[in-house]
């Protein structure tokens, strides 16, 4: 595109060129002719020159000197006619080109209107265009210079179309790119978070199930360790509940390694009894256990939350609060779940929140739900759980 533009100003300095001896030569017999015809072919020139190189900057400058050179070229091409008429198509090409609005639409009536007159006044006088003679045997001529000059303004405009399209196609392109672009930053950020969130997830998972089912496998080999010179047949079942344990250790650390959530087939009130009773199988721990019949027709995720909640509230009971006795009471109220965990532990004056305190707000919030503590030294602790359905 760049060698067709410069080829283009080359091709524009012959014609220039070639104009002024044009100008030389029809005025060759008038010295005076030839200054007079000299100055203004110069001045059209000049103006040009300035107009292209440092009059685009302002608008109204740019168009005053546009129109003078439309006024001047047509002076100039009236006098002399014969191959000045080119001069006139390279300003009706800049027209087109360079312009654009009402001042384009004037401009080009004007140059067109200017370049049909010249035509027609410069072979007869303004009495002979009245009389027929002059139309028989000059409008073939009017109407051939008229259709060549119709058609290169067409191509001009046609060209002129095409380049806005491309500009437009061009700045579509360039924009869809750049939106590309900021998808694929945007695609990678979300991954980014989508990783990040399954590896809390899969630690949660970690902390919440197998964390559990440890603390309640220690519990179960302690008391073995304890009663096995007193009571053989007792030490065999906590050992045989503690493979169990074992097992299921196994099995959540495989889902939390591939990232599997757990799918609870029975309902909530059988997953919860379940929890309770690898945690009463020790006979250390005595919980009870108030739930709600219609707990079990909530939603699988729901169910899932809750679970892993108790089982994090049991498990900081127990290894953290030194409990003997957890109370755990679900009720289901205008579409609300309230989940109320509390145990006759320790207790505490101030709270500090571990991981596993942590992951049940995290676990609870996500689900537009609230969590509440109640605590004091020596009088237990208590979590509140509500989740709206």
């Amino acid at each position: 595109m760049s060698k067709l533009v410069k080829s283009f100003g080359y091709l524009h300095i012959i014609l220039r060129a070639s104009m002024l001896i044009d100008v030389f030569y029809r005025c060759r017999n008038s010295e005076k002719d030839i200054w007079i015809f000299f100055i203004c072919f110069l001045l059209v020139q000049i103006n040009d020159y300035l107009r292209i190189c440092y009059f685009y900057k302002d608008h109204r400058i740019y168009y005053a000197s546009l129109f003078a050179s439309v006024i001047l070229s047509s002076i100039v091409v009236f006098n002399l006619a014969a191959y000045s008429d080119v001069y006139m198509f390279l300003i009706l090409y800049e027209i087109i080109f360079y312009s654009s609005g009402k001042i384009f639409r004037l401009l080009m009536v004007l140059e067109i209107s200017l370049y049909i007159g010249l035509m027609i006044f410069r072979t007869a006088a303004i009495g002979d265009i009245t009389s027929f003679e002059f139309w028989k045997n000059n409008i073939l001529d009017l109407i051939m210079s008229t259709l060549l000059l119709l058609s290169y303004s067409f191509a001009c405009l046609s060209y002129r179309a095409l380049l806005r399209e491309k500009r437009r196609v061009d700045t579509l392109n360039e924009e869809l790119e750049q939106s590309y672009n900021k998808l694929e930053d945007q695609s990678k950020k979300i991954e980014e978070l989508v990783i990040t969130e399954e590896r809390n997830r899969i630690a949660g998972e970690i902390h919440d199930n197998l964390g559990h089912t440890l603390v309640a496998l220690n519990m179960n080999l302690d008391v073995a360790q304890n009663l096995i010179d007193r009571d053989i047949e007792k030490s065999k079942g906590l050992i045989s509940k503690s493979r169990v344990l074992t097992k299921d250790s196994l099995n959540d650390l495989r889902k939390a390694v591939y990232a599997l959530k757990e799918e609870n087939p029975g309902s909530l009130t059988d997953s919860i009894k379940r929890i309770i009773e690898n945690v009463e199988s020790v006979g250390k721990v005595k919980v009870n256990l108030n739930i709600d019949e219609n707990s079990d027709d909530l939603l699988l995720s729901f169910k899932d939350t809750i679970c892993n909640s108790i089982k994090e509230a049991l498990t900081n009971s127990i290894k953290h609060g030194k409990a003997n006795q957890v109370n755990i009471d679900i009720k289901i109220v205008n579409d609300n779940a309230h989940i109320t965990i509390n145990d006759n532990g320790l207790g505490c004056d101030t709270l500090t929140k571990g991981n596993g305190l942590v992951g049940i707000e995290n676990r609870i919030l996500s689900m537009g739900g609230k969590v509440t503590y109640n605590s004091e030294k020596g009088k237990g602790f208590e979590i509140g759980i509500e989740l709206s359905l």
